[in-house]
């Protein structure tokens, strides 16, 4: 049996291993992904990518690519009830409402993408930055120690080989077969209701006419479900439910019965339908207790299942690669300590709770089922998304500050340490800068206007801890290598003062900020000590 290695070895080839293999591999660590299936997904699966999403895909350069594909799909944002695609409409609202209206919060935008479509896009860019992908390839066993794990795989041709790595991302999905090794508990409402996607061929244009809808729940005498289609109205993929308490099972949905339920919702026996695939999954609020298990690392729906109602699923996952992907990175150059890795379980497994609660809490609202008090808890996708605030982790609370709930309108966010750096256009030479694209590949320090002395500050801090550290000045009419805040809504922004600065983490979160600045000389060893606390160093 032959041996090799690697840094990180991925369990799993879906959205959240090939996003942990593009976030590693753009930090420069070595990283092995072993997927069991021969290619990515066939399945369509999941369709949305909120705004912070895509934000954290730019960081890595698969945002443009991820738009261009999902081009034919700018018109889909309505989602809509009716008894049929070609039938009465009983509701119709916007996706993401006051999508035209974020402007000011995110140069991004809701990306409508099915997952097969995403999926090639990332791998592609893992390759590319030199990531090593094995479809086909199985995880038989795994061992871990002090020094690391060492895990057996099986390739396509039966054949075993045995790699080490220092840490081991499970990323295996809702039936995890490294959290079920780990014997890892979990806790939450269990399975709510169980369901089928029939994926689907069909040329309904005819029928749809001129709306595009991004989610359609149907209800008639004959089907209820979900369906949604592509963009060149010839696919589309069909939820339905069933239940095994009245007898119900997958050996029901033979590929007559499924072409009969797509027939019902699309109203029309004149259409032909052609089955392509059937995948089922449960509906389930689970979370797991422990997301960091020695040198195994647990993300995604491996982590927390949590009801697709909201499309949060996705999203929290690829958001937990970006958390996680820079903490390894700086614990594998030794930048970091290893009780850095913690805070990956302090920051988010109350956001996979919290989020697992949203998607219940949706389900109960569209369904029509929810209570006043559930209404009133079911927050909006902005804030679920974007308004999230760490309750600890790798990042310093200011004393004295009331701590702020685990998500708020991020309108109402002011760079407080523990959530995103806000999103304000400043200028370079005249031409716009971004403060977002100043993050994502190392740490960043902002000073205000009068806040020049950081600069030395940064450069002691980076010498003395052997890091990369940029440093940028914010000043309201620029000159000299200062950043031009012309509109005069950083300081605000960011809840500083002209001498005031902010570390921002890799990750695009503050870290540490002092919001008057502290005395000239004293800077460098202020810098230092926030940045040891944040690293676990």
């Amino acid at each position: 049996m032959s041996s090799s290695g690697t840094r990180v070895l991925i369990v799993g080839g879906s959205l959240v291993g090939l996003s942990t293999a593009v976030f590693l591999a753009h930090h420069g660590v070595p990283v092995t992904l072993v997927e069991r299936h021969p290619s990515t997904s066939i399945h369509p699966r999941a369709v949305g990518y909120y705004p912070r999403t895509a934000e954290l895909l730019a960081t890595v350069g698969v945002e443009q690519a991820a738009k261009a594909a999902a081009a034919g799909f700018e018109k889909h944002r309505t989602r809509a009830g009716v008894e049929s695609l070609s039938g009465k409409v009983l509701f119709a609202k916007e996706e993401l409402e006051g999508g035209d209206e974020l402007t000011d919060l995110t140069p991004s935008t809701l990306l409508l993408l099915p997952q097969d479509r995403l999926e090639p896009i990332l791998r592609t860019r893992a390759e590319e930055l030199g990531a090593d992908l094995r479809f086909g390839t199985e995880l038989r066993s795994f061992t871990q120690d002090d020094d690391g794990v060492r895990a057996v795989l099986r390739g396509a041709d039966g054949s075993e080989t045995v790699l080490a790595a220092d840490y081991l991302v499970a990323a295996d999905g809702p039936r995890s077969s490294v959290r079920e090794s780990l014997r890892a508990e979990r806790e939450g409402r269990g399975v709510l209701s169980r369901h089928v996607s029939i994926a689907f061929g069909a040329d309904f244009g005819a029928v749809l006419g001129e709306r595009r809808y991004s989610v359609v729940h149907v209800q008639n005498d004959k089907v209820t479900g979900i369906l949604v289609h592509d963009d060149t109205l010839t696919e589309g993929t069909l939820i339905v439910g069933y239940d095994p308490a009245r007898g119900e099972g997958l050996d029901d949905f033979t590929d007559a019965r499924c072409a009969e339920l797509v027939s019902a919702a699309i109203g029309s026996d004149k259409v032909d339908v052609t089955i392509r695939s059937r995948f089922p999954w449960d509906m389930a609020e689970l979370v797991t207790k422990d997301f960091v298990h020695g040198r195994v690392l647990i993300a995604g729906d491996a982590a927390h299942q949590i009801p697709p109602t909201g499309g949060y699923g996705a999203n929290t996952g690829i958001a937990d690669a970006f958390n996680l992907s820079w903490k390894l990175a700086y614990v594998l150059r030794g930048t970091a300590g290893r009780a850095l890795l913690d805070t990956y379980h302090d920051e988010r497994r109350p956001v996979g709770t919290y989020t697992a609660r949203q998607g219940s809490l949706q389900l109960a609202v569209r369904s029509r089922t929810a209570t006043e008090e559930q209404q009133a808890a079911t927050h909006d996708a902005m804030r679920v998304t974007m308004g999230q605030a760490y309750p600890s982790g790798a990042f310093i609370g200011e004393e004295g500050m009331e701590p702020l709930p685990l998500t708020s309108d991020p309108r109402t966010l002011r760079g407080e340490p523990g959530t995103r750096a806000p999103y304000v256009v400043l200028e370079r030479d005249s031409a716009p800068v971004a403060t977002l694209d100043l993050f994502g590949d190392g740490f960043v320090l902002l000073a205000g206007a009068e806040g020049g002395s950081w600069a030395e500050a940064a450069g002691t801090a980076a010498s003395e801890l052997g890091m990369e550290l940029a440093f940028h000045r914010v000043a309201l009419d620029g000159g000299g290598s200062a950043l031009t805040d012309a509109r005069g809504l950083w300081a605000e922004a960011y809840g500083v003062g002209s001498t005031g600065a902010v570390l921002v983490r890799p990750d695009g979160i503050v870290a540490w900020r002092t919001g008057e600045g502290v005395p000239v000389g004293e800077q460098g060893r202020a810098l230092v000590a926030a940045l040891r606390a944040v690293l676990a160093r």
